[in-house]
């Protein structure tokens, strides 16, 4: 037996923070009768579980990393959206989806999985996971001013805050400059709302870290499959408590 928010994530339905909205949402039934509760307990092997009437099942669990190209939308809930990371991935790879999200003009590393709970730790903010970006903007940028982003900026209500960063190179003839930037938070194109608002225009965006994955020589639209050591590093972590 199992809790049925559990077994969805286990499914890659989503992760179990989601599993949870779906259930409370009506989304899920339990051998034809709508359940409510999260919490409740299936049994794996003989319940008919089915979200929005279709019925699933538990598959194999995949790990891959992505160079996501510009262009691609990481928000499979967009129905507009023409161009998906998952359409860069074989029907036979799974029921991928990706954990967390890259905007659709930025490029870099995203990570797609069929494991929710492995989603969860990579994206809850009580795990501060970094996120490594390489940032070209222009005009030059004064190095001064990674302290700014490291005390952080406000932003439409919101603290967008830097756990580090350092110039990479300056290019002045071009009017550019090469940042590295660390982010903890995810919060919705941070990166983006930071630089805009000390008045930099962003030319390139890549993401090229998330904990101890790296993009490495991944050419855009090319993916591989995570080795354990990097699938281990986030099962094993422990949440930080979140203040509130």
């Amino acid at each position: 037996m199992v809790k049925l928010n559990v077994y969805l994530s286990r499914c890659g339905v989503a992760s179990r923070r989601k599993a949870d909205t779906l259930i409370k949402n009506g989304a899920v039934s339990i051998n034809g009768k709508r359940v409510f509760q999260p919490y409740i307990e299936v049994d794996e092997d003989s319940d008919i579980i089915k979200v929005f009437d279709k019925r699933i099942s538990l598959q194999k669990k995949v790990y891959l990393a992505l160079n996501k190209p510009e262009g691609y939308t990481s928000t499979l809930k967009d129905r507009f959206a023409t161009l998906k990371v998952t359409d860069l991935i074989p029907p036979e790879m799974g029921k991928v989806f990706p954990a967390g999200r890259l905007d659709k003009n930025s490029t870099g590393l995203i990570i797609l999985t069929t494991d929710g709970d492995f989603a969860q730790s990579m994206t809850h903010p009580a795990f501060e996971v970094e996120k490594e970006y390489e940032v070209t903007v222009t005009p030059v940028f004064d190095p001064k001013k990674i302290y700014i982003l490291k005390k952080g900026i406000l932003d439409e209500g919101e603290r967008l805050k830097a756990h580090s960063g350092k110039m990479i190179k300056n290019l002045p003839l071009q009017k550019r400059s090469l940042i590295s930037i660390v982010m903890k938070e995810g919060k919705k194109r941070e990166v983006r709302r930071m630089f805009e608002r000390l008045n930099y225009t962003i030319i390139s965006l890549e993401r090229v870290r998330i904990g101890n994955i790296l993009l490495g020589g991944l050419k855009p639209g090319e993916y591989r499959p995570l080795s354990q050591k990097e699938i281990s590093f986030f099962l094993k972590r422990t949440p930080k408590t979140i203040e509130t």
